[in-house]
């Protein structure tokens, strides 16, 4: 399993692709577990050469056949209630959402700070009017991207909001980000959906991350990787630690065995 968390575009490097052809050689399957947008693990499968197989995205709620070129299984959440909740908690939070690969569409105000695949605005009854993998409820915050530390003032939105975790899962993030879908979906659900599907159990299964939402990832792998860059939290959660990202550390890993 390979993640790619970022939030700008990074582009693999020939060493990465390469050592990812290997294992693909050696007939092991490589998955790509990402808490991105269905049309973000596009992409990166992409990058990494990977043409058949399988992507969870949305930290699990979606699932994309690479081979057929569409959506194989999806997760869905009615956000009327929890975004209830958020605006009576902080009646200046901003929603995104999305649906499939058309892109983000978002609320008036939602902060578009980063580099995304942008469908357009809507409004609050537009947005409860399709189920949804995942919605993004934001806040104002001086809390940067990639901090290592979860946005105290996207925690305490949470908290205000309160919602029920048997109606839906919530990460917090770093800059005022919190991603809400369905209740017990995560990373590890996803991944271990398509490993069931190859027959390919925890224990055999070598999982790669660098934030927060990869430790459901952690718990369930038999053996897993922190990169580099990857905040503390994580890098004490993981089995080893290997170079960041940007020294081809999932390559020099891989390398090992293939």
């Amino acid at each position: 399993m390979v993640d790619y968390h970022h939030h700008e575009p990074t582009r693999p490097t020939k060493a990465v692709v390469d050592a990812i052809r290997a294992v693909r050689d050696a007939g092991v399957p490589v998955v790509i577990v990402t808490g991105r947008a269905a049309w973000g693990a596009v992409r990166t499968a992409d990058d990494l050469g990977l043409d058949m197989g399988f992507a969870s995205y949305s930290h699990g709620a979606g699932e994309y056949d690479l081979a057929l070129g569409e959506i194989s299984h999806r997760e869905a959440i009615d956000a009327r209630t929890a975004i209830e909740r958020f605006v009576a908690a902080d009646e200046t939070v901003e929603f995104a959402v999305e649906w499939d690969l058309e892109g983000w569409y978002h609320t008036k105000g939602f902060k578009r700070d980063f580099h995304a695949k942008w469908a357009g605005e809507i409004t609050l009854e537009e947005l409860f009017a399709r189920p949804t993998g995942r919605f993004v409820a934001r806040i104002a915050s001086d809390n940067p991207y990639g901090s290592g530390t979860r946005c105290p003032h996207a925690a305490r939105l949470a908290a205000g909001a309160a919602l029920d975790v048997a109606d839906y899962h919530v990460e917090v993030g770093f800059n005022g980000w919190i991603d809400v879908g369905p209740p017990g979906v995560t990373k590890a659900s996803g991944l271990a959906r398509i490993a069931d599907y190859y027959g390919v159990s925890s224990a055999d299964t070598v999982v790669f991350g660098d934030a927060h939402n990869d430790l459901t990832m952690f718990e369930w792998a038999g053996h897993a990787v922190a990169m580099g860059q990857a905040v503390p939290e994580v890098r004490a959660a993981a089995d080893e630690v290997a170079p960041s990202v940007w020294d081809d550390g999932v390559a020099r890993v891989l390398r090992r065995w293939f």
